[in-house]
């Protein structure tokens, strides 16, 4: 079970409600949820040890799930969350909910006999929605103690899971299971009798083209409000990777909240290209922290632990590295801490992406006003010539690269160059770290920096300004100037652990052998012919793809989880 798992019952009418509630009640108990809220016509049941805080509206029809901030960061008081409750879920009243506040949450309302659900724009709580028996069910969780409340006529998807497996380890907002229906970060659904309608409210897009009308954002405060906010005063499990982003999100905490944090935790193998703790080393220094490095060798990888990755409504490209999600889980859960704090997502607010595109931002931005000079820096970031050939086939790449972009946030980029449109894909993807893992199954894994105001920060700010100078994430390093190492800011590399997977997954190939080969998805006919070939100890070790064949592995579990419980589902 998840630490952020929740379900939101609302009912057509009570004695719908209560009909689907009576019959699960002892086996919510004998699973460890309780019901949180008890209205006529909504019912909210989460586990009894989650982390969070649920607020009924003030007149029984609505309700509040999660964290909510005002524009300065401060939560909303017991009484501003019953108010939002309230707040009618049209489109007005969504659009003002997302421009007035923000956080980690999901905003329900009975609306005109419907069901309005609004999730919060940065998508860090899931949310699926679905219809039965007069009841209208949202859920963050896929939990198999809500398996009496699925759809009757759920099953999977082979179409969306074909998909999935055609681009491993991708983010796929659909889902591969009929009958339920995702809600993107930023979307209003409206589901009822005969309704079921969808409305995307925040569009990274029109955060650019709006960019104009409103002063350039302060980086840096907007960093800093969003990861204290977030913070608060629990104590974390905090990530200090060696990186650029997690450094930023360790110097944007308080002196107060780093010395409430459990544990600086930085995850280190024996191959050089892999070991950053020296970088790691420089930031616990900087702040006086005591840092934790934790070896890494091997994976594990059998049945057993890949199934405890397979509850999720997706396969879970988010546990993708099965060791360290287990060491943070375990660290969470030793001294009680509340959860843990990531850098995950600073690379696409920031911009870390060299691309050409960023010399045709600048012409498309400017026109005939383009500086020479930016297209001279992003010529020598990249050594690579800016000829209009070069920018032609660079732009050519991009349209036929748009063909795998499947998410909301990427259906409207009218007016968005492409660099920019770019980062908006990669940030659709970044919604994998939303997702859940075994890391947040006691405590919820949080991502500062893809929360709505940094978010919004990096999408206002165009890709040559983020980038200036030719330098990747170049203006947040210029913010965070005073408060960083010199090695983290003068830093150009990346750690790369392709070797030290690529060796860990070399030494499961037996076990891999027979999981893929004569597995699930085999049996359906979704495994490429040519796999065999690639469970190879020197294809793995000198050509790579060890992230794909760890993706289908996961791919594998969740087909075998959900055919196991729908097949253990009363006909």
């Amino acid at each position: 079970m998840a630490a952020d798992a929740v379900v939101i019952l609302v009912g057509d009418t009570s004695a719908a409600l209560e009909a689907m509630v009576a019959p699960v009640r002892r086996r919510l108990s004998r699973a460890g949820w309780s019901r949180k809220t008890h209205d006529p016509f909504i019912a909210v049941f989460a586990p009894t040890q989650g982390r969070l805080e649920i607020t009924r509206g003030l007149d029984g029809h609505g309700v509040l799930v999660g964290e909510v901030f005002d524009g300065d960061g401060h939560a909303l008081s017991p009484t501003a969350r019953a108010v939002l409750g309230l707040r009618r879920l049209d489109t007005a009243g969504a659009r003002a909910v997302c421009s007035e506040r923000w956080g980690r949450y999901l905003l329900v309302r009975r609306i005109d006999g419907n069901v309005a659900v609004l999730r919060d724009p940065s998508g860090a709580l899931e949310c699926v929605v679905w219809r039965k028996r007069g009841v209208t069910l949202i859920s963050t969780s896929a939990a198999a103690v809500i398996d009496p409340w699925l759809p009757d006529h759920i099953a999977i998807d082979w179409d969306q899971l074909a998909d999935g497996i055609s681009r491993p380890g991708d983010y796929r907002h659909r889902l591969p299971l009929l009958g339920l229906e995702p809600v993107a970060g930023g979307a209003l659904r409206t589901h009822g009798a005969g309704v079921n309608r969808v409305e995307q409210i925040w569009k990274p897009a029109e955060i650019y083209r709006r960019r104009r009308d409103r002063p350039p954002p302060d980086l840096r405060a907007v960093v800093e409000r969003s990861v204290r906010a977030l913070a608060g005063d629990r104590r974390w499990v905090v990530e200090v990777s060696g990186g650029l982003d997690s450094a930023i999100v360790t110097a944007a905490l308080t002196a107060d909240q780093r010395g409430q944090a459990v544990a600086w935790v930085n995850h280190y193998v024996d191959h050089p290209e892999g070991d950053e703790r020296a970088y790691a080393r420089a930031v616990a220094d900087r702040h006086g922290l005591a840092l934790t490095e934790v070896r890494r060798d091997g994976l594990r990888l059998d049945a057993a632990r890949l199934t405890q990755s397979a509850e999720g409504f997706r396969p879970a490209t988010n546990d993708i590295d099965p060791d360290y999600n287990d060491d943070i889980a375990d660290r969470i859960e030793a001294p009680g801490a509340w959860g843990s704090l990531t850098g995950q997502g600073g690379d696409a607010v920031f911009f870390q992406m060299p691309s050409l595109l960023i010399g045709l931002d600048e012409l498309r931005e400017r026109g005939l006003r383009a500086r020479p000079r930016v297209l001279h820096r992003v010529s020598r970031w990249l050594r690579r010539s800016l000829w209009p050939t070069a920018l032609a086939q660079a732009w050519r790449e991009d349209r036929h690269g748009r063909a795998d972009w499947a998410h909301p946030w990427t259906d409207d980029l009218a007016g968005v160059p492409p660099a920019k449109a770019l980062q908006i894909a990669v940030l659709s993807f970044c919604q994998s770290f939303q997702g859940p893992s075994v890391r947040s199954r006691l405590g919820p894994c949080v991502n500062p920096l893809l929360s709505q105001p940094v978010m919004e920060a990096g999408l206002a700010l165009s890709t040559v300004d983020l980038t200036w100078g030719g330098r990747d994430r170049a203006m947040v390093r210029a913010a965070f100037a005073d408060a960083l190492p010199p090695s983290i800011l003068e830093r150009r590399s990346k750690g790369e652990l392709g070797a030290y997977y690529g060796g860990a997954v070399a030494g499961r190939l037996g076990f891999l052998r027979d999981y893929l080969l004569g597995g699930a998805l085999a049996e359906a006919g979704l495994i490429d012919h040519r796999l065999e070939d690639r469970l190879d100890r020197d294809i793995l070790l000198w050509r790579g793809g060890h992230s794909d064949i760890l993706s289908l592995a996961l791919t594998e579990a969740w087909l075998r989880r959900w055919r196991a419980r729908l097949a253990q589902r009363p006909v």
